[in-house]
């Protein structure tokens, strides 16, 4: 009887590792599977995604380069502010494409004007800080859309002065 009572003791003490080791393996695997997705996921966020992208991309029209016109120096005498002033300055226009700058070509006349009309009203201390000279920016290609019966989108979006003097 007494080794009866032995054999369960032992089975007890055999049964305790067993389900140590058990629950050893089930912990090894569910980690594997956890850094298996894991890496999978990230290999997918950082390869399948950019793969997604560039077929898109193959898809998708190319960025056209923005189209510039250059208008032709313009020096006009400055609003008097107690002294003579004037302002000489080159202005160049990026419009949509290159069929909005054959319209501007087309009514470079009345374009040269309005902006003439536009920069002589002006006084040297207005257009000397930064301030002032993007007010004349956007004074500026509020008037070539005016002309050109445009919005930004489809006529001009952005006035550069690529020379400005007040003297």
């Amino acid at each position: 009887m007494a080794k009866d009572k032995g054999k369960p003791a032992e089975e007890a003490v055999e049964a305790a590792p067993k389900k140590g080791k058990g629950k050893l393996l089930i912990i090894i695997v569910a980690a594997v599977v956890l850094l298996g997705g894991g890496g999978g996921a990230a290999w997918y966020f950082l390869h399948g995604k950019k793969a997604g992208n560039e077929e898109q991309a193959k898809h998708a029209e190319p960025a056209k380069p923005p189209v510039f016109v250059k208008l032709e120096a313009f020096t006009v005498n400055l609003t008097a502010d107690g002294e003579d002033h004037y302002l000489q300055t080159d202005i160049e226009l990026k419009v949509a494409d290159a069929k909005v700058s054959d319209v501007i070509k087309e009514h470079m006349p009345e374009i040269r004007n309005n902006v003439l009309l536009l920069l002589s009203s002006k006084t040297a201390g207005a257009l000397s800080s930064m301030e002032g000279k993007q007010k004349l920016s956007n004074e500026i290609k509020e008037q070539v859309n005016k002309v050109l019966h445009a919005k930004d989108a489809d006529g001009v979006s952005g006035v550069f002065f690529t020379s400005f003097v007040i003297q």
